[in-house]
């Protein structure tokens, strides 16, 4: 599993689709899960949390 940071942002989510695409496991981490949910990329798991906020991490990070 592959955890890509700032996955809603403008490389990070040409850097989901790109992998995605190959059929990588790909989990995005994401502040706003509604703003990922409309980037509307298939196959990619989404992970609410925040780099600045480690407490949030656990799962996101859990098998990548």
């Amino acid at each position: 599993m592959l955890l890509i940071t700032g996955a809603t942002g403008t490389i990070g989510s040409d850097v989901v689709r790109t992998l995605a695409a190959t059929g990588a496991p790909v989990r995005g981490l994401v502040r706003n899960p509604e703003k990922a949910a409309s980037l509307q990329i298939e196959g990619v798991e989404w992970a609410k949390g925040d780099l600045g906020a480690p407490e949030t991490l656990d799962a996101a990070l859990a098998g990548a």
